[in-house]
C-alpha cells in the first residue's frame, strides 16, 4: 500500500475524510499552531486538561477537544478543518479534512499516527479553514491536554511571530514567507 492509500485508510478509521493537501503558499505553516502554547491567558488562550487518574480519559479527551473546536470555531458548518499531517519526508503540511459523525482522535487516531504517536497519547494541531482559530493537543503520562485560541489574527503575539516568518526567516523559503504574509492580510503578489 502506498503512502496516500495508507494515510487515507488511517484517516477513515479515525473518523475523518481527507479532502486534500493545502498548498504551503495558501496557509501559514502547521508548526505555527504550536505558538498557541506560548500565548498568555490574557490574549485569549484556552486550556483544558483531562487527568489520566479519572476513569475513561479517552471519552473525556475526545469530548474535550471537540467541545473546544466547536467553541473556538475551528470546525466550519460542514465540520471541515485543517489537520497537520506529516508527509513521507517528515515535513508537516496542512491537510483539509472533514469530521465524520463517528470519530476517535484520542485512542484510534493516536494509535494510527493520525492524531498522535501511540494509543491514548494525542499530539496534533488543528486550524480553522480561514486560519483564525486553532487547537493543539498534547499528552503525557498523567494527562491529555488541549490549548486553543480564536481570533488568532488579532493576537499581537501571533502577529509578531507571523511577521518574523514573513520578513525575517529566509531560511524557511518563499512559501513560508508568502503564506505568513497572506495570513497577516498583506496579500503578497507572486
Amino acid at each position: 500500500m502506498d503512502y496516500m492509500q495508507d494515510m487515507k485508510r488511517n484517516f477513515t478509521l479515525t473518523g475523518i475524510s481527507f479532502l486534500g493537501f493545502v498548498s504551503p503558499r495558501e496557509m501559514i505553516s502547521p508548526s505555527f499552531a504550536w505558538e498557541l502554547n506560548a500565548l498568555s491567558f490574557s490574549s485569549g488562550r484556552v486550556d483544558v486538561e483531562v487527568p489520566r487518574i479519572e476513569g475513561d480519559c479517552v471519552s473525556r479527551g475526545n469530548s474535550a477537544w471537540f467541545a473546544m473546536a466547536k467553541n473556538l470555531h475551528v470546525l466550519n458548518s460542514r465540520r471541515e478543518f485543517l489537520l497537520a499531517v506529516e508527509d513521507p519526508f517528515g515535513d508537516l503540511l496542512w491537510g483539509r479534512v472533514s469530521l465524520a459523525e463517528k470519530w476517535d482522535f484520542i485512542e484510534v487516531g493516536s494509535a494510527l499516527g493520525v492524531t498522535g504517536s501511540r494509543e491514548g497519547f494525542p499530539g496534533f494541531a488543528l486550524m480553522s479553514i480561514d486560519g483564525n482559530s486553532a487547537i493543539v493537543g498534547h499528552s503525557n503520562e498523567t494527562s491529555i491536554s488541549f490549548t486553543g485560541a480564536a481570533r488568532l489574527k488579532e493576537i499581537a503575539e501571533l502577529r509578531e511571530s507571523a511577521s518574523r516568518l514573513a520578513f525575517h526567516s529566509p531560511h524557511l523559503g518563499n512559501d513560508a514567507a508568502l503564506a505568513a504574509k497572506e495570513w497577516l492580510g498583506l496579500h503578497p503578489k507572486d
